[in-house]
């Protein structure tokens, strides 16, 4: 098959999009707490409704009848027929009704259940074509954003879908209204489905013909990596089965609820799935699914907190405002969490073995989700037989949930990274909205299309100096546009830190691009680089560009490479290039070392060097001298006015020697016009804290009338000899 076109790709999602809005509003309807209630209102108990519930568990472990199903058709048949026949067999529910008008109740009953069954049945056959194409539709990019937008969408349908629901059912809507609503869900589900019939053969997700998914299921149980990860996923499944099944019941069992509040309240946690996926989709290709996965997981076990502590409350405005919070935290942190685990395991798993390890996945979820279900309305009947109140029997279902969320989550530090950011790393950035506001530029850098438009927008995340987008700038290092690349190299050059990735980024950037973005990667990396970059550097030393060589000196001095200071020397000594010159001085500067001394002070004594380069050397010469510091202020403010510049000289000089003699006559000397440099000499070769072989260079300089004649440098000698360094 050969690869899709980024607009075929865009016109398939667009399709998926309508097929996931169609198949959520009618999922909404044939499933969750409108069949529940209308399971409760033919008198279901507490076990009826675990069962219920867990068929949509239990659909899971249909799924290797669907993958003995596709090695005779193709995924995407096997899937779209699968969804057609759910619906047809879902469509004897509708009877219902009618058997409890009729006094069967525990017939009507009977039906809901076998339908609600068939129903699962088929889908699970049907869902063997689901993780294939959602991989196939989600590319390699940008596949945490996509999925995300599909939970967007899908639950901003159940949102519109259940505050229907809720406005027509009121306290206690009639069996034959609840038809109704489950008669459309059928309807609109039929047709959704028809569209995946349009959606291509995923066919690299197809498995090989030698393989099979009890293979898989043995690589599984033998790959540590995916080991652990199912550890953590079958916890999080077992508690996400229970959770979702019984915070539907429990507003009735212990606040006596009525059905339309019941509703309201489903749909609140379908608003914390919406927010999960809008803070999601930005965030998980660029932080990695392993973080989100921890920090969902921990927020699932606090939005259950409050179940534990059940409070009365002595108005219903109280009640539903608390029942709205914990389901709208519970569906945050339950969809994130599965979006999270899902988003990993694609990213875990090799693509040609997706559809056969996406089983095992649907299997442990299946089990796990249908084993919690059950458990959970075993355990509540089981309590209430004890004679436990209802509030109590939640206290204590819902505590074990949160001791089981605890152990998933002390597991979680184990899961391989993939690459991606840590915990702490990404709480750091969903509480900061710099880091939120850099994202949305990456956000706007993707859907850029002119080299104007991605500059002004690298430009605005380079002001933001936030290394969350490190990542994401490095495709504009390759940019064939010579201003793109410079800025996305100056935003990195704004981060203290660059990651590994990004170095070799740079370096790579840096070797192929002489004479014209190279020296601008020489100085990302001598900000940010580490050992690994100083050979790339050190060849940088021998390059005809003359702008990428003076960079590299620096860059080898930031990073304290000392094996390059005989070069570095060379150089100086050597070229005639002001640039070079300047940049080889600071480099030396930056080393620190007093064998240097004679080289700059040689530059100095260089006929023709213009005096903007000595200005450069002298500051230089200060810094290996270890006195910039002192230096600097009064240099600063004796190039603009000399006289005050000379003030701030005797205030050093006062400040250095009470005894004054000697260095007061050499600081005069070395400034008189024209200079007398023999009691300045004298001075410093006496200094203690100078270098004997320094000393006795500068001392000589300042007796040589060539170079004591540069008043920069003249002033340099006097503030040494009134400091006596």
């Amino acid at each position: 098959m050969s690869p899709i076109t980024p607009g075929r790709l865009r016109r398939l999602r667009e399709t998926w999009y309508i097929f996931t809005a169609l198949n959520a509003f009618s999922f909404s309807l044939v499933s969750g707490s409108v069949i529940t209630l209308f399971a409760l209102r033919l008198g279901a108990s507490g076990t009826a409704i675990g069962a219920l519930n867990a068929f949509g568990f239990v659909t899971f472990l249909f799924m290797p009848l669907g993958r003995i199903l596709i090695s005779r058709i193709r995924m995407v048949d096997a899937f779209g027929w699968g969804w057609i026949l759910r619906y047809v067999f879902m469509l004897p529910v509708l009877a219902a009704p009618f058997l409890a008008d009729r006094g069967r109740a525990d017939a009507a009953l009977a039906l809901v259940l076998a339908s609600a069954a068939a129903f699962n049945f088929f889908r699970g056959v049907g869902l063997i074509g689901n993780n294939p194409v959602l991989a196939f539709l989600g590319g390699e990019r940008d596949r945490g954003a996509f999925l995300s937008n599909v939970q967007i969408i899908n639950s901003l349908v159940s949102i519109a879908t259940f505050l229907a629901v809720a406005l027509l059912l009121g306290r206690s809507a009639s069996l034959v209204r609840y038809a109704l609503f489950l008669g459309s869900g059928i309807a609109v589900g039929m047709v959704g489905s028809l569209l995946l019939f349009r959606i291509p053969e995923p066919e690299e997700y197809r498995p090989a013909r030698t393989s099979s998914w009890p293979a898989a299921f043995r690589e599984a149980v033998r790959t540590k990596p995916i080991r652990d990860y199912f550890y953590v996923f079958a916890l999080i499944s077992f508690v996400a089965g229970t959770a979702r099944t019984f915070l539907v019941v429990y507003p009735r069992a212990v606040y006596a609820s009525g059905d339309g509040d019941v509703m309201i309240f489903t749909l609140a946690a379908s608003l914390g799935a919406v927010a999960m996926g809008m803070l999601t989709r930005k965030l998980v290709d660029r932080l990695g699914a392993k973080p989100l996965y921890g920090i969902f997981i921990a927020v699932s076990a606090l939005s259950i907190l409050p179940v534990l502590v059940s409070p009365g409350f002595a108005s219903p405005l109280p009640v539903f405002l608390f029942l709205f919070a914990v389901n709208f935290a519970s569906g945050f942190g339950l969809a994130g969490q599965e979006n999270a685990a899902q988003t990993y395991y694609f990213a875990l798993i090799p693509a040609n073995r997706t559809l056969d390890l996406a089983i095992v996945y649907y299997l442990v979820y299946g089990f796990a989700g249908a084993l919690g279900s059950a458990a959970g309305g075993l355990v509540l009947d089981g309590l209430s037989v004890l004679g436990v109140a209802p509030a109590g029997a939640y206290r204590i279902l819902f505590g074990g949930l949160f001791l089981l969320l605890a152990a998933a989550l002390a597991r979680t530090p184990v899961l391989i990274r993939l690459g991606a950011s840590s915990v702490r790393e990404s709480l750091g950035i969903l509480f900061s909205l710099r880091d939120l506001r850099a994202i949305g530029l990456l956000d706007r850098l993707d859907r850029s299309r002119r080299p104007d438009e991605e500059i002004g927008i690298i430009r605005e995340i380079g002001r933001s100096e936030r290394p969350v987008a490190q990542r994401d700038l490095l495709p504009y290092l390759r940019s064939p546009r010579f201003d793109v690349r410079m800025e996305a190299l100056t935003a990195l050059g704004n981060l203290r830190t660059l990651t590994p990735a990004t170095l070799e980024a740079v370096t790579q950037e840096m070797r192929g691009h002489p004479y014209t973005t190279a020296y601008l990667s020489a100085r990302v990396l001598g900000k940010a680089g580490n050992d690994s970059v100083v050979p790339a550097l050190r060849e940088a030393l021998g390059s005809e560009d003359y702008m990428f060589q003076g960079a590299a000196m620096v860059a080898l001095a930031r990073l304290g490479d000392r094996t390059s200071l005989p070069a570095i020397e060379e150089i100086v000594s050597s070229s005639d290039n002001p640039r070079l010159v300047i940049q080889g001085a600071y480099a030396l500067e930056l080393l620190g070392s007093s064998s240097s001394i004679p080289i700059l002070v040689e530059v100095l004594r260089k006929e023709g060097t213009p005096d903007f380069v000595r200005d450069e050397v002298v500051l230089s010469l200060a810094g290996v001298l270890g006195v910039f510091d002192r230096f600097y202020p009064m240099y600063r403010e004796w190039t603009a006015d000399p006289d005050r510049g000379r003030a701030l000289l005797q205030d050093a000089l006062e400040e250095a020697s009470r005894s004054g003699g000697g260095r007061a006559r050499a600081v005069e000397d070395m400034l008189s016009d024209p200079p007398r440099g023999a009691e300045t000499a004298r001075v410093l070769l006496k200094a203690e804290r100078l270098d004997p072989r320094a000393a006795a260079v500068l001392a000589e300089a300042a007796v040589d009338p060539g170079l004591s004649g540069h008043g920069g440098f003249r002033f340099l000698l006097a503030v040494l000899a009134a400091l006596a360094v």
